[in-house]
């Protein structure tokens, strides 16, 4: 037993390492002000639901993403992201819902923290097409003190997702 636990701690080490070593940076240009535009691509891996109120939309439910991102479409995987929407209000009327969005992604050389909300119809996931933009409210090593805005735009294939961070690092 003990053996099988440092075999897949081994392994995963060793997975981490190699996407580590590969470090493909992610599609990068830098404006005259020295902001950086930084294009990636998150395919939604896993999506979960939580409704633990009554059924049906309402405050409190949560949708969680897990997502591998590339720096190409349907390149290969340089990080992962999670994220977290939270139905803050619904309005029954209108058909729609106001979801609270955290979003972190881990790229190579740092992780990138984003937040913000978004209207959306009730209870449905976003469809091809759908946009977003949120801000950037920091991040960690390459990305330390990042501020600016993550812009999103859902593929026609209806799980990946373009991502546009224009950053400003203060």
């Amino acid at each position: 037993m003990k053996s099988r636990a440092i075999h897949r701690a081994m392994a995963a080490a060793a997975i981490t390492g190699l996407m580590l070593a590969v470090n493909v940076p992610a599609a990068t240009a830098k404006d005259k002000n020295g902001n950086v535009k930084l294009v990636v691509y998150s395919k939604t891996v896993g999506l979960h639901t939580v409704d633990s109120n009554v059924p049906g939309i309402d405050h409190g439910d949560l949708f969680h993403r897990e997502q591998a991102i590339s720096r190409t479409l349907g390149g290969p995987i340089i990080g992962v992201g999670y994220s977290q929407a939270e139905v803050v209000s619904h309005n029954e009327e209108n058909n729609v819902d106001v979801r609270r969005v955290m979003i972190q992604e881990k790229l190579p050389k740092g992780m990138l923290y984003v937040i913000g909300s978004t209207e959306s119809v009730r209870g449905v996931i976003p469809q091809p097409g759908w946009t977003a933009t949120y801000a950037v409210v920091g991040g960690t090593g390459k990305y330390a003190g990042a501020r600016g805005t993550s812009s999103l735009l859902l593929m026609p294939d209806g799980t990946t997702f373009k991502v546009t961070y224009r950053l400003s690092q203060s």
